[in-house]
């Protein structure tokens, strides 16, 4: 069976996204329409779909670490800030927007929560992300015959 690990990160990324569309819990909040995506960032995302590209690569980033916080999670989507003349410094990113996307990911039933570690896929979420892969490596391979596996 094709895994996450099998196929490469963009093409899964944009098919999951593709797919939470279509979820009736996971929609993007009215708080974060405008608001930007770290401290690193001047702006709000352009693409009107960021959002589930977001909840997509969270999906990801649980299923590869198996076990992660909000906190660390806020720092896989941190970037360095600008100090002006001082070096740059990583931060964060926002908090709002991880927690948010988290949130709705367990209302849809793909993330659960275990009290003082983080958050863990559910059987649910783990056959999602393992189908879409599956989805993923057909497509790639009808494009490219010659490649058995990424």
């Amino acid at each position: 069976m094709t895994t996450v690990y099998d196929v490469p990160p963009k093409e899964l990324i944009n098919a999951v996204a593709k797919k939470l569309q279509n979820e009736e819990s996971i929609i993007i909040p009215e708080a974060n329409l405008y608001s930007r995506t770290g401290i690193s960032k001047e702006n709000p995302p352009t693409e009107k779909d960021w959002w589930y590209t977001r909840c997509a690569s969270i999906l990801r980033k649980i299923y590869v670490t198996d076990v992660i916080g909000i906190e660390r999670l806020r720092a896989e989507y941190g970037g360095k800030r600008d100090k002006g003349s001082k070096p740059y410094k990583a931060s964060r990113g926002s908090g709002s927007i991880v927690r948010r996307a988290v949130q709705q990911l367990e209302k849809a039933g793909y993330v659960t929560r275990i009290k003082g570690k983080g958050r863990v896929l559910t059987p649910k979420g783990r056959s999602f992300l393992d189908n879409t892969s599956n989805e993923v490596m057909k497509n790639i391979q009808e494009y490219y015959p010659e490649l058995k596996k990424y």
